[in-house]
């Protein structure tokens, strides 16, 4: 079989931003939540560029394809964000667990949601001690409709994700991810591992004020 090498996909870079930019672009398997939550922040020198779920195949190695189908340069970093609600089940675990060993082998950084990235949000608003016991993403739903009065994933609403509540969410999440294990067996999200990135590349003046804990994280 004559395997066909595809022209990577050109990635339509910030025309206004400076030369040394730093880009994150980040293949997730949702359709709407991620894309909209990064869209919110602006910070200097840093784009991230998400690459979202929109024909219905958000199985992990088709989340990696469309990431690995991204053209990049060296300096660049990529990122899945996965859930792990789904993937988990009998029949998906080998691919799952497979395209996650994959991205890595190839500089991929992942970072997972058990059960859902909604975890992630909700962790903007309400204590590390009031998810552990969510049974799954449906759970988490509920918690952070009631949480913020209404949720839609396909329009979230910026004033209820304010850049000032981010080290709210990522003290919360690195307070909930306990285990070293490839992937969660409790309740967090690594989402916060992202925001570590995109913090520790940055210099001090170039960071929000609100951001400012987080580096003190790293």
């Amino acid at each position: 079989m004559t395997l066909v090498h595809r022209k990577k996909r050109p990635l339509i870079r910030d025309k206004e931003s400076f030369r040394d930019d730093r880009l994150f672009i980040v293949a997730c398997d949702d359709t709407y939540a991620p894309e909209q939550y990064f869209r919110f922040f602006r910070i200097s020198r840093v784009q991230v560029h998400v690459v979202a779920t929109t024909d219905g195949t958000s199985a992990a190695p088709h989340v990696l394809e469309r990431l690995l189908d991204i053209e990049h340069i060296e300096d660049d970093e990529r990122w899945l964000l996965l859930d792990v609600d789904h993937c988990l089940q009998s029949t998906h675990t080998p691919a799952f667990l497979e395209a996650i060993r994959r991205a890595r082998d190839l500089g991929v950084k992942v970072a997972l949601s058990k059960p859902s990235f909604e975890l992630w949000l909700l962790l903007h608003h309400i204590e590390p001690t009031e998810v552990v016991t969510l049974a799954n993403a449906t759970e988490v739903e509920r918690k952070l409709r009631l949480a913020l009065g209404a949720y839609n994933k396909t329009r979230l609403v910026k004033a209820d994700f304010p850049l000032s509540s981010v080290a709210k969410a990522h003290g919360g999440a690195r307070t909930l991810d306990t285990t070293d294990s490839e992937i969660p067996r409790t309740n967090s999200s690594r989402v916060y591992k992202l925001w570590d990135a995109i913090v520790a590349g940055a210099l001090q003046s170039q960071l929000p004020t609100e951001l400012g804990a987080l580096r003190n994280t790293n």
